[in-house]
């Protein structure tokens, strides 16, 4: 499952029923071969395994010293060799050991800070204070954050950025639940504390460059109107008329087709996401937002999402298919490499939305896997679907959004010895 040229880092996973076999088999598989002392453990499992149980053991495996920073997962993971996923749940291990590298794992829950905006900082803080850069002037290279599902990703990332700076990348993902729990089966890991309303935050130091991209895979349309009422997650008015009447529209009467029928909404409207502008000029991107109708939708005609538009953002109508995103995804490794071509990378991760997952077919989803692997000349990574996604444009900051996939590739300073 890795190529020995990739010494500092691998990745590992497993089937296995029982948490503890299932996280031994992938531990083993991942430092196989591996030349350097473990730093950190970036773990993914399903909500058929018990974050606890994780938790244990790859402490368990890896001993004290090694950090570690997990997140759940929504229907499987994604690895160079496929896609995995089983009715008794898959673990996935990156584990990373980088030569020069600082790291450091930090959390906090809702219920012990007096906002969202202090709950972001005060995880980034203890993250900080783990990796050891404890100078304020000491930035970090990259942060990773795993919320959970609690609706104020926005408010952690902007807190996150303002404390660090917008040069530097913030890139995950909000934890995946499940189709029958939902947010119930949400977890994130920080070392050997579970979170189950707040967040993880990872932060990473390195003397050389990241690389990392984060894009959508839709077209945006001409389709287009300005929310006049929303509740940020609950949008009520586009262009003074009930949003659900306004979006069914643009979708040419799909919606009110789909929610007669009682098809899955959710996956439904995973192709046809709300889309608005963000940045100026050459550096304007396009940030999804996934609006779909709730159980009552026929009734009260609005839209809920999984990231906020308010009043007075203008927004519009966006089309995708279950192949174009997968190619989209296909080029996240072409873009994260522009400008550095010869990067030696120790390893990646993936992040990549759920319903974006949901929509392709279940006989093609290897293909994420192939199409990753042709850029990344056989470097091990590992890959998490969310139920929202954070990343960095480059050059216009920081954002959380809904349908997006990011790539994040760590950097190895140190040439391998040769055998």
């Amino acid at each position: 499952m890795r190529n020995e040229e990739y010494r500092s880092a691998g990745y590992g996973w497993s089937v296995e029923q029982d948490t503890a076999a299932a996280v031994r088999q992938a531990l083993s598989t991942a430092t196989e071969g591996q030349s350097r002392p473990a730093q950190i453990v970036l773990a993914a499992y399903t909500s058929q395994h018990s974050p606890e149980h994780v938790a244990e053991a790859i402490r368990a495996g890896v001993g004290p010293d090694t950090a570690i920073c997990g997140s759940s997962s929504d229907y499987g993971i994604v690895t160079p060799d496929g896609y995995h996923c089983s009715p008794r749940g898959v673990v996935g291990v990156l584990v990373l050991g980088v030569k020069g590298m600082a790291v450091g794992v930090g959390s906090s829950d809702l219920d012990e800070a007096s906002s969202p905006e202090a709950c972001g900082v005060q995880a980034l803080e203890r993250a900080r204070a783990a990796a050891g850069l404890t100078d304020p002037h000491a930035n970090p290279s990259m942060v990773l954050m795993f919320p959970t599902y609690d609706g104020v990703e926005e408010k952690y990332v902007e807190a996150i950025t303002n404390a660090v700076g917008g040069s530097v990348p913030i890139l995950g993902g909000t934890c995946g639940g499940t189709g029958l729990r939902g947010s119930a089966d949400c977890s994130a890991i920080a070392n050997g504390k579970i979170v189950r309303k707040g967040l993880v935050v990872a932060v990473f130091r390195s003397g050389e460059p990241f690389a990392w991209a984060f894009a959508g895979g839709f077209d945006r349309t001409e389709k287009s109107g300005v929310v006049t009422a929303s509740n940020g997650r609950e949008i009520l008015e586009i262009d003074g008329r009930p949003a659900l009447d306004v979006y069914d529209e643009w979708a040419g009467g799909r919606m009110t087709e789909a929610i007669k029928a009682g098809m899955d909404l959710n996956k439904v409207t995973a192709l046809y996401p709300l889309c608005r502008t963000v940045g100026r000029g050459e550096e304007s991107r396009n940030l999804f937002v996934h609006a779909w109708p709730p159980a009552d939708g026929l009734t009260t005609r609005r839209l809920v999402s999984s990231a906020s538009l308010w009043k007075g953002d203008v927004v519009h109508f966006s089309e995708g298919s279950w192949n174009i995103l997968l190619n989209r995804i296909g080029l996240l490794p072409q873009t994260a490499l522009e400008g550095n071509q010869d990067m030696r990378m120790a390893g990646g991760l993936l992040i990549c939305c759920e319903g974006v997952l949901k929509n392709v077919p279940e006989s093609q989803r290897n293909q994420i896997a192939q199409l990753v692997n042709r850029r990344l000349g056989g470097a091990p990574w590992i890959g998490w679907f969310t139920w929202g996604e954070q990343g960095n444009f480059k050059g216009t900051g920081n954002f959380h959004g809904n349908l997006l996939s990011s790539l994040t590739l760590f950097p190895d300073d140190n040439r391998q010895e040769k055998k």
